[in-house]
Parts: structure tokens; C-alpha cells; sequence
């Protein structure tokens, strides 16, 4: 396993994965911004309403007013008002285009982060165990965290993980593919907690 998240003793956050890791990460980040990239049917239609071209001019990007069928996009951008479907769409139409822009710029940070991996070849050669080592600024290791975040959200609801659900997963047989994305799922909270570790606390 790698060694993931850790703080040098002069500050730098550094971590450590092995190569099969980096492309695990790759693959599922450029899967999370296909979902949250903005579509291009929202822009174009900033171009019928005044309100929404100027908003536009000043960097603001409108979202789709309708809900999401797609129950991963529904947790990652989730109603505001649950009870009254009305200001949902509103407050849908006007927030959503910039949530996207701002995942879609961690992701991608993510993205340039691990192209960024020094490599690491295993002591005597040892094929399968090369690893590479990155290095995080504050605004990355932020990146990293709402990414892993959203990537946990996304994951997790596909396979509609629950809390205090351990048992179910632990009793699925070893070669259900199920079990198989869980690990990951898992993995993925477990880089996260190196992170949230590794990272410098505030001192009042």
C-alpha cells in the first residue's frame, strides 16, 4: 500500500503512491469531471436571456433550473429547499453553474497533480512496485480534499453505502464486483484521513 499523505518536518505536504494508484486516481477524477463539467446546453442557453448573458460577462455561468435524474448528480448538487420545488429550481438555475465551475477546477488541479508525479523505481527492480511522489501547495491539498470528497459522494451512492453498514459489505462473496469498488470507495477515505492529517492545524 502507499504511503499516501505525510507533512515534512520543514512543512511540505508530500505523498506516496504506487503507479497502479496514480492511474486508479486518473481514471476516476477524469470520470468525476465528465459528471460535473458544465454541459454545453447551459451555455448555450445564456445566450436567450439577458439576465443570464450579462451575469455571463461577469464570469457568472448559469446551471439547468431542473432537477437531476442522475441520483449521483442529485447528491453532489443537491436541492436547497426540500420542500418547496419552486425555489429549488431557482436557486438551482443560479448557484448550480458555479459549483460546477468550482469542481471542475479541483478536479482538473487534481488532474495536473498527479501528471506532476516524480517517479520511483522499487529497490532491485521490483516489477509492479514502482512508485511516484507528489507535492501539495494549500490551494492543491484543498483541491484534493473536495475532490476526494465528491469522488466518496459519487461512489457512494452508486452503491448505496449507509452508515453502519459494515457487516453487508464484509459478507459479500470475494468476487463481487461490488466488494471490489467498495475497497475502493474505502481507500479513498483513507487517503482523505492522511490528508486531513497531514495538514498543518490552525493556531489561534
Amino acid at each position: 500500500m502507499s504511503s499516501a499523505f505525510r507533512r515534512s518536518r520543514a512543512g511540505v505536504l508530500t505523498a506516496t503512491f504506487h503507479v497502479v494508484e496514480i492511474e486508479l486516481l486518473r481514471s476516476l477524477v477524469a470520470r468525476l469531471l465528465d459528471l460535473v463539467r458544465p454541459p454545453a446546453a447551459a451555455a448555450m442557453a445564456e445566450g436567450s436571456d439577458s439576465l443570464a448573458a450579462q451575469l455571463g460577462e461577469l464570469g457568472v455561468h448559469l446551471g439547468s433550473a431542473e432537477r437531476p435524474d442522475d441520483p449521483v448528480l442529485l447528491r453532489l448538487f443537491p436541492d436547497a429547499y426540500r420542500d418547496d420545488a419552486e425555489a429549488a429550481s431557482d436557486f438551482r438555475r443560479y448557484t448550480e453553474g458555479g459549483l460546477r465551475d468550482a469542481k471542475t477546477r479541483h478536479a482538473e488541479a487534481v488532474l495536473a497533480n498527479l501528471a506532476a508525479a516524480v517517479p520511483e523505481s522499487a529497490p532491485g527492480g521490483r516489477k509492479g512496485e514502482d512508485k511516484a511522489r507528489l507535492s501539495l501547495d494549500a490551494d492543491a491539498a484543498q483541491s484534493w480534499l473536495r475532490t476526494l470528497t465528491d469522488l466518496r459522494l459519487a461512489l457512494g451512492t452508486r452503491l448505496g453505502v449507509e452508515q453502519d453498514d459494515e457487516e453487508r459489505w464484509a459478507q459479500l462473496p470475494e468476487d463481487d464486483p461490488a466488494g471490489h469498488v467498495h475497497d475502493v470507495y474505502e481507500w479513498l477515505g483513507w487517503v482523505q484521513e492522511t490528508l486531513v492529517r497531514a495538514l498543518p492545524t490552525s493556531r489561534g
